[in-house]
């Protein structure tokens, strides 16, 4: 047999040994990662001026054909809570409609392959008419190479951007030098209600 296939072949049987590898190192890796957060977590919820309530989750890939999930690619998501924008709408009938922002979320999630990625999902609220895309903060090819401070750096990075999406934020964006790469966003475009009350 030419030794040139059975190279080309052999590479699956390496290229599964570097997947189970990675997926190893992440499930040691996803405790430390995880209790970093915990930590950040509640140093927010305790300091920060403002407290929407700052979480730590743990989940797994899901499957939706059997409901069954899978134990060895767990991924972690801070989040925070949801703000109120103090906008409110009431009719005749006494029905209301208050408008809420949706917290950031920061996932560290394991891919197919092992590595993982950091995906920050912006501030959206039900006043949006498509919600922002995700952004890649970060891919790690080896999980055991994640350490503290580059969970800390990703922390301080995802809320800065978190923050220009927010309805908080966003006349901030137009003094920053950031407005080439954050998404742009239009002015809320409510209809009018013309009164029929005469002014006098």
């Amino acid at each position: 047999m030419n030794n040139e296939i059975l190279n080309a072949a052999n590479k699956y049987a390496r290229g599964l040994k570097n997947v189970e590898a990675r997926r190893s190192q992440w499930l040691e890796k996803y405790k430390q990662v995880r209790d970093q957060l915990k930590e950040i977590a509640a140093e927010l919820n305790e300091k920060s001026d403002y407290k929407p309530g700052y979480f730590v989750d743990s989940s797994h890939a899901y499957n939706h054909e059997i409901n069954g999930t899978c134990a060895n690619i767990p991924a972690i998501t801070f989040r925070s809570g949801s703000m109120p924008m103090n906008v409110s709408f009431k009719n005749p009938v006494s029905g209301h409609l208050d408008y809420t922002e949706n917290g950031f979320h920061i996932t560290f999630m394991p891919a197919i392959t092992g590595q993982v990625l950091v995906l920050l999902e912006l501030h959206s609220s039900n006043i949006d008419n498509q919600k922002p895309e995700e952004v890649n903060l970060a891919v790690f090819d080896n999980p055991a190479s994640i350490t503290n401070i580059d969970v800390d750096a990703l922390m301080l990075k995802a809320i800065k951007m978190a923050f220009y999406t927010s309805f908080t934020g966003m006349i901030d964006l137009q003094e920053e030098e950031i407005t080439k790469t954050q998404p742009k966003y239009s002015p809320i475009g409510f209809k009018r209600y013309e009164s029929t009350e005469k002014v006098k």
